[in-house]
């Protein structure tokens, strides 16, 4: 693998809209197939001209209907090749599309289609009927059409249109303008739409990739509908030539990813955590614990004086993610240090980044080689980041500037004038930056404000307690001028005992903290907490 490679590294031109990444892809990628996916339990190839060819072919038939100049293409379905082909048609039509999240209720997604007055909606056939709950709901939207059995009709409508003056290309894409519309998942509060241009989304996928040393291929895990899986998974591979495998289906993940053999994989937290979880589950239930910790020790001392053996040595750990996995990305929540450390032991390196939705999303990642762990590493090229109102530790608000920065939230302008200033969008975030690597405490509208005036972060104590055994889950919050820490544990065995351990842990962790900071009141659930379809804990919901 390469080293030391700078950023702005690629050789490839600036990137101005997702029309250019679809055209640059079809003319210079041709040795290996932009995406795959399963059929029939057979994998389906399809080339960078293919991808081209079905865009068109979309667009036309969306134009030829008459739906041009910002006519909102909203999309409810899980992963599909179809479902790319539909975003990319829509915003190369200058049209504007709108992902919906495939696990909320109709009456949510109703409320999102009648928010942005969407004039299609394009679903899959597992969502037949949510669609007629949705349609009872009372929409304003009164054209639908389904991936699975009108698709085939409508790029046949598009490739027909296209040899008969197609209007494609005479479409002039205004890469100022809104061409998305990205709901947040509502983990604090209601969601807003993001409204997203080319230029946004064309600029992130080109600055990140010009800092990152990716190569082959990659396996799509997260839903499309979020934007950190969509431009990390599918935007920036097509831009950089690279096999994206895409995942339909969460079941299928291990044996996707065995199948496809991805160099690198997108993932949040949570999925990184089970993952090594289940790796240490394995190792336990052959008896071999014991084994492999001596080999990292022994691997790690190795490395001390420049021999790398990580790969030969846990080869069958390897193996059990296709046998080419070199790194996993992963952002959207914090991430303890134990589980980078604990894969870069293994020989699979961790990149932490950090990423919002209202900037496209990626603002800063860890870079191959210059990894500082407990940081999101570095602003990616051409965007600024800046700490607002730091206290005494550094610690502040998270500001952002740049190409990558959203336009504003749909028909919210003063929810609008409230994050953006002189171009500075106030990420609601709160870090450090320091010697250009920035890192993240917590989230503004997370804070526990005390009667006594002081701030407490609850993710500084949450990430504390997720160290402990048997803690699976953990969320800290204030009730009653408490400090509570709410954990749910899947863990086997007596609970009571189980429960025991985990309190004393915590008095133990405890110790470390500020007498203000301290954990007054733990409170054990019996199930998981709700979450976003990308697997971020719904704190708004959570009874306090």
């Amino acid at each position: 693998m390469k080293k030391n490679i700078p950023d702005q590294h690629i050789d490839r031109p600036y990137l101005k809209d997702l029309r250019e990444l679809i055209d640059y892809g079809a003319e210079h990628y041709t040795q290996r197939p932009a995406f795959q996916y399963r059929e029939d339990k057979e994998i389906v190839d399809v080339s960078a001209a293919q991808v081209k060819e079905d865009v068109v072919a979309l667009a036309e038939y969306l134009l030829k209907n008459g739906y041009r100049n910002g006519s909102k293409i909203a999309i409810f379905s899980e992963n599909s090749y179809m479902w790319i082909i539909t975003y990319l048609a829509a915003v190369n039509s200058g049209n504007v599309i709108v992902p919906i999240d495939k696990e909320l209720k109709p009456s949510e997604v109703a409320t999102i289609l009648n928010g942005c007055s969407a004039d299609m909606l394009i679903y899959s056939k597992a969502k037949e009927k949510q669609i007629e709950e949705i349609k009872a709901a009372g929409i304003s939207t009164d054209k639908f059409m389904c991936i699975n059995t009108d698709y085939e009709a409508a790029l046949a409508e598009g490739r027909e249109a296209a040899k008969n003056n197609g209007e494609y290309y005479n479409i002039v894409l205004d890469r100022e303008k809104m061409c998305a519309i990205i709901y947040t998942s509502g983990t604090t509060g209601d969601p807003k739409g993001v409204m997203l241009s080319h230029k946004n989304l064309a600029s992130d996928a080109y600055n990140s990739m010009s800092c990152m040393i990716i190569e082959e291929c990659t396996t799509s895990i997260l839903p499309m509908n979020h934007t950190f899986g969509f431009m990390a998974s599918v935007l920036c591979q097509l831009w950089m030539g690279h096999t994206v495998f895409i995942n339909t289906s969460l079941r299928m993940v291990l044996k996707d990813i065995q199948a496809s053999k991805p160099w690198y994989i997108s993932v949040v937290p949570l999925f990184l955590e089970n993952f090594y979880k289940n790796i240490w589950k394995a190792i336990d239930k052959q008896g071999k614990t014991k084994a492999v910790k001596a080999l990292i020790k022994f691997s790690n001392a190795l490395r001390k004086v420049g021999i790398d053996k990580r790969r030969v040595f846990f080869k069958s750990i390897i193996d059990n993610f296709g046998g080419n996995l070199h790194m996993i990305i992963t952002g959207g929540a914090p991430i303890s240090d134990k589980y980078m450390k604990g894969f870069d032991d293994l020989g699979i390196m961790i990149i932490n980044g950090y990423g919002i939705t209202e900037c496209s999303p990626i603002v800063a990642l860890n870079r191959n080689n210059n990894i500082r762990f407990g940081t999101v590493g570095n602003p990616i090229p051409n965007v600024q980041i800046k700490i607002e109102n730091p206290d005494a530790d550094g610690e502040g608000e998270i500001w952002v500037k740049g190409d990558i920065v959203m336009l504003g939230y749909y028909n919210k302008p003063e929810e609008t004038a409230k994050v953006l200033k002189d171009g500075w969008f106030n990420t609601g975030d709160i870090g450090r930056y320091e010697d250009n690597f920035l890192t993240i405490t917590g989230r503004e509208k997370n804070v526990i404000i005390l009667d006594n005036g002081k701030n407490v972060y609850p993710e500084e104590i949450e990430t504390l307690i997720s160290y402990i055994p048997n803690v699976t889950e953990v969320v800290v919050y204030q009730a009653d001028n408490t400090i509570v820490a709410e954990v749910y544990s899947d863990a086997e065995g007596d609970k009571n005992e189980i429960m025991e351990q985990i309190k004393a842990e915590i008095a133990e962790v405890n110790k470390k903290l500020a007498s203000y900071k301290q954990v007054k009141r733990i409170k054990f659930r019996d199930t998981e907490f709700e979450k976003t379809a990308t697997k971020k804990i719904k704190r708004a919901l959570i009874e306090k």
